[in-house]
């Protein structure tokens, strides 16, 4: 007797190792999906400290803290003991104290970014809320910090209930 073909159970083997094959390559991309998705997210809020950072660089030197205002949290340095920090206003040509936004930062001189460019790739293109305030800080020692909240930005999706800031440790206002 001459066999032509497969047996039916040779054709269910096939299918079920060619199942158990695509359930391992569709669990490892999905893993490599989310990690990618991470580290997207994690360079898009690199630029944005770098943004804010290049800000500090060029443009703090005219923020002044409000003279009726305390410090905001005293913390120890290397050299010296008890150092002040001071939240940072912008004052108009009145005499109002202005937060300062996300929009601000972005459209200072030396910011090469537009906010059009405030685009998480990790959240499908939502823009991000260039109404965001970002709080600014400086110490005695005139080093210059800076808070945000990662919820008021709007377009951040991962750990939501923290913050991108340099203060130091000890000073979480």
């Amino acid at each position: 007797m001459n066999k032509r073909g497969f047996t039916i159970i040779e054709l269910l083997a096939t299918l079920i190792i060619l199942g158990i094959v695509t359930g391992i390559v569709i669990v490892g991309v999905n893993i490599n999906l989310d990690t990618a998705k991470e580290k997207t997210e994690e360079v898009f809020i690199g630029t944005i400290k770098d943004a804010i950072k290049m800000y500090l660089d060029s443009d703090a030197k005219k923020l002044k803290n409000d003279n009726n205002e305390n410090a905001v949290c005293t913390v120890n340095k290397a050299l010296s003991d008890n150092v002040k920090i001071y939240k940072l206003y912008e004052f108009d040509e009145y005499g109002h104290k202005n937060n300062i936004t996300l929009e601000k930062i972005i459209n200072s001189k030396y910011i090469p970014l537009l906010g059009s460019d405030l685009v998480n790739p990790n959240n499908e293109g939502v823009e991000c809320d260039v109404d965001t305030i970002v709080n600014i800080y400086r110490d005695d020692d005139y080093v210059y910090y800076y808070k945000i909240s990662k919820s008021d930005i709007g377009c951040l999706t991962l750990n939501l209930d923290e913050y991108i800031t340099n203060l130091p440790d000890g000073c979480s206002h």
